[in-house]
Formats: structure tokens, sequence, C-alpha cells
């Protein structure tokens, strides 16, 4: 009887654990946003300067696919994300905005498709920096 008490208190931290980890996976299916993450705040020094260096580097590497102001609509696809959309806002922190930009995302089909190409390896972790100022730009409302 005292082992099944065990078992039974293990399978219920293994779902519980499980639970925790498959909540955290689900807000970002396919991305790779490592622990804490989504805690990351820039550090970004002077945010209007990192701000303009983005546009630039946004408009060089990802407006074809999201457009010029990132609302998703670029000429090489048809379903890349809204970046204004308020629903991102709230998911896409900072951080997660970094490691999107940085790691990229791919999907597994037959072969592996890069539904958005990473880019560490094209650009520092300074300029993709730059493009998140950019994008919290891009998010603030015009009123």
């Amino acid at each position: 009887m005292r082992q099944t008490g065990r078992r039974r208190v293990g399978a219920i931290v293994l779902t519980v654990g499980v639970g925790l980890i498959a909540d955290v996976f689900a807000q970002y299916p396919g991305w790779l946003i490592p622990a804490g993450g989504k805690d990351e705040k820039s550090p970004v020094t002077s945010p209007v300067a990192a701000a303009s260096r983005g546009k630039a580097l946004f408009l060089s590497n990802c407006a074809r696919c999201h457009g010029p102001e990132g609302k998703g609509d670029g000429p090489d696809s048809d379903h890349a994300a809204d970046l204004r959309d308020d629903l991102r806002i709230e998911l896409n922190t900072e951080g997660v905005l970094f490691y999107k930009v940085w790691n990229g995302h791919a999907i597994q089909l037959r072969t592996q498709v890069d539904d958005m190409p990473a880019f560490q390896g094209k650009l520092t972790r300074d300029q993709v920096w730059d493009i998140v100022e950019h994008l919290k730009v891009l998010r603030t409302p015009v009123k």
C-alpha cells in the first residue's frame, strides 16, 4: 500500500510537471525560446538610435515577408505574422522577439522547411536588438 501511494504521488508530480512544460511550449510552438528568454529586456541604451538602425535592418531583412510596416503583407509570404497585432504584442515580449529573430522558425513536414529564417550568423546580437527596438516603435499606436 505504501508503494502505491508513492507511485500515485510520483504520477501526480509527473503529470503536473509535464503540464507546466507543455503550457510553456504551447505558447510558442516551434520557436526556440530559452528558459528565462521571455523575461529578457533589451540592453539598448539609446532606443531612438537603435530603432533607427533597426528600421534599416528590418527593411532589408524582414520586410519582404512581414511588409514594411510589419503587417504581414510582404511580397514573399502569404502567411507572415502581423507584428502589430494586439495578441502578439502581449505574447511577444522583447526577449521573445529577440529569440524569434535570432533562432528563426522551422517546421518539419516531409523535410524541414524554414518558415522564418534564423538571423543568428547573419546579424549580430546588437543588430537583432536594434530590430526589436524598431518593432517596439511599429507596435506603438499612432495618435
